[in-house]
């Protein structure tokens, strides 16, 4: 396949999240009620419903704070279209459903559970940064963003500390590093089996934790 033919690809899984975000907002807009009652329906009934829970999770936003989608869908279109172009629509899929659980997992574990898109959007530039060192169109990349984007994580961090601002840290800092091990799959291809081991076993310990919990 040529290189042009990829870049008119439509992106259609990042298109498909970005939309479905917009209607849980729309959503939320007109009844909030409702939807908090059923997060909170899910998060609260363990096993599966806790599952689906912490996926959803992450197609909600502040209602009160509009920027909050606004960032965090734009932020997620540059990255989304270029993972999707780059690998593929179904790998695409694969990989937001499990950052969108580690890092809602990991948020509920250590802080309370949190909304938003944030942690996959994180998780997301941790691919980048974990297959940058094979990919130079990655590398590249990585090194114009890496700053503002983990400048902004720390920011993040010391805003809640200070009680300014109340963010979801721990699904920033879960997806980043959980998505930094997918990437090292790629990145790091002569010790491939141990980052999939690891791919695969820290959703596993989540599940088991979440399901139970």
């Amino acid at each position: 396949m040529s290189g042009s033919a990829t870049v008119k690809k439509l992106p259609i899984v990042t298109y498909t999240v970005i939309g479905l975000c917009v209607l849980v907002y729309i959503a939320e807009t007109l009844d909030w009620r409702s939807v908090e009652t059923a997060l909170d329906s899910l998060l609260a009934a363990g096993g599966l419903q806790r599952v689906f829970g912490l996926l959803a999770v992450t197609l909600v936003h502040s209602r009160s704070s509009p920027m909050h989608i606004v960032f965090n869908l734009l932020a997620f279109s540059v990255l989304g279209r270029l993972i999707e172009m780059m690998y593929g629509s179904l790998r695409l899929v694969l990989l937001l459903v499990a950052l969108a659980w580690v890092s809602s997992a990991a948020q509920l574990l250590f802080a309370g559970i949190g909304i938003g898109l944030s942690g996959v959007v994180y998780g997301i530039f941790g691919f980048m940064l974990g297959a940058a060192p094979r990919n130079p169109f990655l590398w590249w990349f990585v090194k114009k963003n890496a700053t503002m984007l983990i400048g902004w994580a720390v920011l993040c961090v010391v805003l809640t500390e200070m009680h300014v601002m109340q963010i979801a840290n721990a699904a920033h800092f879960g997806g980043l590093f959980y998505g930094a091990i997918i990437g090292l799959i790629y990145g790091l291809p002569r010790f491939r089996y141990a980052f999939l081991v690891l791919t695969i076993l820290i959703p596993i310990i989540f599940l088991v934790w979440s399901w139970n919990a």
